[in-house]
């Protein structure tokens, strides 16, 4: 585990201030949002959450595709390729 350490001062309001360097070793711009953990032992961690852009970069390559299931459960495989493959993953 690479450690780089800072020592932070907590205002009379109760904030840090997260040091630049770290903020851009974690991609960090305003109004990203963190998540707070406090662990048993008394560290506290933040972890950065995915922001819109990273959720549509994630999904930008899955494959959309209209799937039409007929009343006896039967599909064309033809017309719907990536769900024919998903239903018959094991």
């Amino acid at each position: 585990m690479i450690r780089d350490n800072k020592t932070l001062k907590v205002s009379s309001r109760g904030r840090v201030v997260i040091p630049l360097d770290f903020r851009k070793r974690m991609h960090l711009s305003t109004g990203d949002q963190l998540e707070m953990t406090l662990s048993d032992d008394g560290r506290l961690i933040l972890e950065k959450l995915p922001s819109n852009s990273d959720w549509k970069k994630l999904i930008a390559d899955i494959p959309v595709e209209q799937v039409t299931v007929e009343q006896d459960g039967r599909y064309d495989p033809v017309k719907s390729p990536n769900f024919d493959k998903w239903m018959h993953e094991e």
